[in-house]
Protein backbone atom coordinates (compact mmCIF):
# COMPACT_ATOMS: atom_id res chain seq x y z
CA UNK A 1 0.00 0.00 0.00
CA UNK A 2 2.85 2.28 0.83
CA UNK A 3 4.49 1.79 -2.56
CA UNK A 4 1.16 2.48 -4.22
CA UNK A 5 0.81 5.90 -2.51
CA UNK A 6 4.44 6.76 -3.34
CA UNK A 7 3.78 5.91 -6.99
CA UNK A 8 0.64 8.05 -7.05
CA UNK A 9 2.54 10.92 -5.45
CA UNK A 10 5.37 10.64 -7.98
CA UNK A 11 2.89 10.57 -10.83
CA UNK A 12 1.17 13.69 -9.44
CA UNK A 13 4.48 15.55 -9.11
CA UNK A 14 5.49 14.45 -12.61
CA UNK A 15 2.14 15.55 -14.05
CA UNK A 16 2.30 18.94 -12.40
CA UNK A 17 5.86 19.65 -13.51
CA UNK A 18 5.49 18.28 -17.02
CA UNK A 19 2.33 20.17 -17.90
CA UNK A 20 2.09 23.91 -18.27
CA UNK A 21 -0.98 25.80 -17.19
CA UNK A 22 -3.36 26.79 -19.96
CA UNK A 23 -3.02 30.35 -21.29
CA UNK A 24 -5.83 32.63 -20.22
CA UNK A 25 -6.32 35.73 -22.40
CA UNK A 26 -7.57 38.65 -20.29
CA UNK A 27 -7.72 41.17 -23.15
CA UNK A 28 -11.02 42.07 -24.78
CA UNK A 29 -11.55 42.87 -28.42
CA UNK A 30 -13.98 45.69 -27.47
CA UNK A 31 -13.66 48.17 -24.59
CA UNK A 32 -15.70 47.24 -21.56
CA UNK A 33 -18.76 49.46 -21.32
CA UNK A 34 -20.22 50.34 -17.95
CA UNK A 35 -23.61 51.97 -17.56
CA UNK A 36 -23.79 53.88 -14.29
CA UNK A 37 -26.71 55.84 -12.97
CA UNK A 38 -25.61 58.38 -10.39
CA UNK A 39 -27.21 61.11 -8.35
CA UNK A 40 -25.26 63.95 -6.81
CA UNK A 41 -26.84 66.32 -4.33
CA UNK A 42 -24.85 69.42 -3.41
CA UNK A 43 -25.89 71.46 -0.42
CA UNK A 44 -24.45 74.78 0.60
CA UNK A 45 -25.25 76.04 4.07
CA UNK A 46 -24.55 79.67 4.81
CA UNK A 47 -24.10 79.35 8.51
CA UNK A 48 -21.87 81.69 10.43
CA UNK A 49 -18.71 80.18 11.84
CA UNK A 50 -17.46 81.52 15.19
CA UNK A 51 -13.88 82.82 15.31
CA UNK A 52 -11.64 82.51 18.34
CA UNK A 53 -12.18 86.20 19.14
CA UNK A 54 -15.91 85.67 19.56
CA UNK A 55 -16.77 87.32 16.23
CA UNK A 56 -18.50 85.41 13.50
CA UNK A 57 -17.54 85.23 9.83
CA UNK A 58 -19.51 83.87 6.92
CA UNK A 59 -18.91 80.17 6.32
CA UNK A 60 -18.55 80.85 2.60
CA UNK A 61 -15.82 83.27 1.62
CA UNK A 62 -15.89 85.46 -1.51
CA UNK A 63 -13.19 83.40 -3.21
CA UNK A 64 -15.21 80.19 -3.04
CA UNK A 65 -18.43 81.85 -4.21
CA UNK A 66 -16.50 83.40 -7.10
CA UNK A 67 -15.16 79.96 -8.05
CA UNK A 68 -18.72 78.62 -8.03
CA UNK A 69 -19.86 81.21 -10.59
CA UNK A 70 -16.69 81.25 -12.69
CA UNK A 71 -18.21 79.21 -15.54
CA UNK A 72 -21.23 81.51 -15.77
CA UNK A 73 -19.06 84.63 -15.88
CA UNK A 74 -16.97 83.09 -18.65
CA UNK A 75 -20.11 82.17 -20.57
CA UNK A 76 -21.30 85.78 -20.30
CA UNK A 77 -17.92 86.99 -21.58
CA UNK A 78 -17.98 84.51 -24.47
CA UNK A 79 -21.49 85.73 -25.37
CA UNK A 80 -20.23 89.35 -25.42
CA UNK A 81 -22.70 90.27 -22.65
CA UNK A 82 -20.11 91.53 -20.17
CA UNK A 83 -16.59 92.90 -20.07
CA UNK A 84 -13.81 93.77 -17.63
CA UNK A 85 -14.02 97.47 -16.74
CA UNK A 86 -11.32 99.88 -15.54
CA UNK A 87 -12.29 99.43 -11.86
CA UNK A 88 -11.57 95.69 -11.67
CA UNK A 89 -15.27 94.84 -11.95
CA UNK A 90 -17.49 93.12 -14.48
CA UNK A 91 -19.75 95.43 -16.42
CA UNK A 92 -22.81 94.41 -18.38
CA UNK A 93 -22.33 95.56 -21.98
CA UNK A 94 -25.55 94.14 -23.44
CA UNK A 95 -28.25 95.67 -21.28
CA UNK A 96 -31.22 94.41 -23.29
CA UNK A 97 -31.11 90.75 -22.29
CA UNK A 98 -34.77 89.98 -21.62
CA UNK A 99 -36.61 87.68 -19.26
CA UNK A 100 -35.33 85.32 -16.63
CA UNK A 101 -31.95 84.94 -18.32
CA UNK A 102 -31.41 88.70 -18.24
CA UNK A 103 -32.32 88.72 -14.56
CA UNK A 104 -29.89 85.88 -13.97
CA UNK A 105 -27.08 87.74 -15.77
CA UNK A 106 -27.71 90.90 -13.73
CA UNK A 107 -27.90 89.00 -10.43
CA UNK A 108 -24.74 86.99 -11.17
CA UNK A 109 -22.75 90.07 -12.24
CA UNK A 110 -23.89 91.97 -9.12
CA UNK A 111 -22.81 89.08 -6.86
CA UNK A 112 -19.45 88.81 -8.66
CA UNK A 113 -18.82 92.53 -8.29
CA UNK A 114 -19.78 92.45 -4.63
CA UNK A 115 -17.28 89.66 -3.98
CA UNK A 116 -14.57 91.39 -6.00
CA UNK A 117 -15.09 94.62 -4.05
CA UNK A 118 -14.96 92.73 -0.74
CA UNK A 119 -11.63 91.19 -1.74
CA UNK A 120 -10.20 94.46 -3.07
CA UNK A 121 -11.19 96.34 0.10
CA UNK A 122 -9.56 93.64 2.21
CA UNK A 123 -6.39 93.90 0.13
CA UNK A 124 -6.44 97.69 0.45
CA UNK A 125 -6.70 97.48 4.25
CA UNK A 126 -4.21 94.63 4.64
CA UNK A 127 -1.53 96.18 2.41
CA UNK A 128 -2.36 99.78 3.35
CA UNK A 129 -2.83 100.74 -0.32
CA UNK A 130 -5.55 103.14 -1.49
CA UNK A 131 -8.55 101.27 -2.88
CA UNK A 132 -8.31 102.94 -6.35
CA UNK A 133 -4.75 101.60 -6.67
CA UNK A 134 -5.90 98.08 -5.81
CA UNK A 135 -8.75 98.40 -8.30
CA UNK A 136 -6.35 99.53 -11.03
CA UNK A 137 -4.08 96.55 -10.35
CA UNK A 138 -7.04 94.15 -10.41
CA UNK A 139 -8.40 95.70 -13.61
CA UNK A 140 -5.02 95.22 -15.29
CA UNK A 141 -4.81 91.65 -14.00
CA UNK A 142 -8.29 90.71 -15.24
CA UNK A 143 -7.78 92.41 -18.59
CA UNK A 144 -4.50 90.54 -19.08
CA UNK A 145 -6.29 87.27 -18.25
CA UNK A 146 -9.08 88.00 -20.71
CA UNK A 147 -9.23 85.94 -23.88
CA UNK A 148 -9.15 87.24 -27.43
CA UNK A 149 -12.36 89.08 -28.44
CA UNK A 150 -13.54 89.61 -24.85
CA UNK A 151 -14.53 93.18 -23.98
CA UNK A 152 -12.12 95.24 -21.87
CA UNK A 153 -12.17 98.93 -20.95
CA UNK A 154 -8.91 100.71 -21.76
CA UNK A 155 -7.65 104.25 -21.64
CA UNK A 156 -6.63 105.94 -24.88
CA UNK A 157 -3.45 108.06 -24.91
CA UNK A 158 -5.52 111.25 -24.82
CA UNK A 159 -7.19 110.03 -21.60
CA UNK A 160 -10.61 108.85 -22.76
CA UNK A 161 -11.84 105.42 -21.62
CA UNK A 162 -13.16 103.15 -24.38
CA UNK A 163 -14.37 99.58 -24.71
CA UNK A 164 -12.43 97.37 -27.10
CA UNK A 165 -12.31 93.68 -27.87
CA UNK A 166 -9.02 92.22 -26.74
CA UNK A 167 -6.72 91.22 -29.55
Amino acid sequence: MESHSIAVGLLAVLALTACSAPTVNLATSEPIKVDIAMRLDVYQHNRDVPKASGQTVPAVDPESTRRNRMADIQKFKNSQLVGENRDGLIEIREKNVPGEYGDYVRKTVAAENEDRMTLMKATSEREKIPLPDVQHKQATLWQNRSFKNEWIEVQKPEGAWVWIQKE
